[in-house]
C-alpha cells in the first residue's frame, strides 16, 4: 500500500469496524453520497441493497459487504482490495 492513506466509507452502523480499519492505517468517513466519490472502498452491512436509496448511485470503488465478518475480517477485506486499487 502506497504512504498515502486509503479512505474507507462505512455505514454508520458499522462504527464497531472503525477501530480496525484505522489500525491498519486506513482514512475512515461515514458513508454518505459525497464518499461515493472519495472513498477508495466502501463498507456496508448488506442492508443496503440499494447504496443510500439511490438505485442509481455509481461508484468505482469495491463495495464490502460486513454481513456476518468481524471487524478485523472487513479490515483484511478492504487491505486486499486496496492493494487492487
Amino acid at each position: 500500500m502506497s504512504t498515502m492513506a486509503r479512505t474507507v466509507a462505512i455505514a454508520g452502523e458499522l462504527s464497531s469496524y472503525r477501530d480496525a480499519l484505522k489500525a491498519r492505517g486506513f482514512r475512515v468517513i461515514p458513508l454518505t453520497e459525497a464518499a461515493l466519490d472519495e472513498a477508495d472502498a466502501i463498507v456496508v452491512d448488506g442492508m443496503e441493497d440499494d447504496l443510500l436509496g439511490m438505485q442509481d448511485a455509481a461508484t468505482l470503488a469495491p463495495v464490502i459487504d460486513a454481513d456476518g465478518m468481524t471487524p478485523e475480517e472487513v479490515a483484511d477485506a478492504v487491505e486486499q482490495q486496496a492493494l487492487n486499487l
